[in-house]
């Protein structure tokens, strides 16, 4: 992003390099939506599961789960908008909306994938070691693939 703030000739900044780096940072803020999400929704999750009506009561705060099971979907509808929107949308519409990207959005969509192979393929790795049973074998090739559907992950 800093590279496209060097004007041109006539005083112009460069809008290829914004562009990539906009997408970067889209993928970075993706991430952060993910490790974020997760971790607060297990953790919610874990706490609405051991609270006790006595215990919620004796705190004087409502507890998440006295309005129904509701609580908990809606906070995982809410973060995987919120990814989806950072994941994809974002980044397509910088894509579209690119000026002068000279009909090479295609370019752009291709340096995204990219980025996401790798990150997701760790994240793939993580998962596996974290979640699954060492005695059961893991499909790895699905496993990835499901990084790129991440909140469908998140109650596992």
């Amino acid at each position: 992003m800093l590279s496209s703030q060097e004007w041109d000739a006539q005083g112009l900044s460069r809008p290829r390099p914004f562009t990539l780096g906009a997408m970067t940072t889209y993928l970075a803020l993706s991430q952060t939506v993910t490790a974020f999400m997760h971790e607060y929704l297990v953790w919610i999750k874990s706490a609405v599961e051991a609270a006790t009506p006595r215990v919620a009561e004796s705190s004087g705060l409502v507890p998440l789960n006295a309005f129904g099971d509701t609580g908990l979907p809606l906070l995982l509808l809410m973060g995987s908008a919120i990814w989806v929107l950072t994941t994809y949308f974002a980044p397509l519409t910088m894509i579209i909306k690119g000026a002068d990207l000279g009909g090479r959005g295609w370019v752009f969509a291709a340096y995204y994938f990219a980025l996401q192979v790798p990150i997701y393929w760790v994240y793939a790795e993580a998962w596996h070691l974290q979640y699954a049973p060492a005695d059961q074998p893991m499909n790895m090739p699905s496993l990835f693939a499901l990084q790129f559907a991440q909140p469908l992950l998140w109650f596992r």
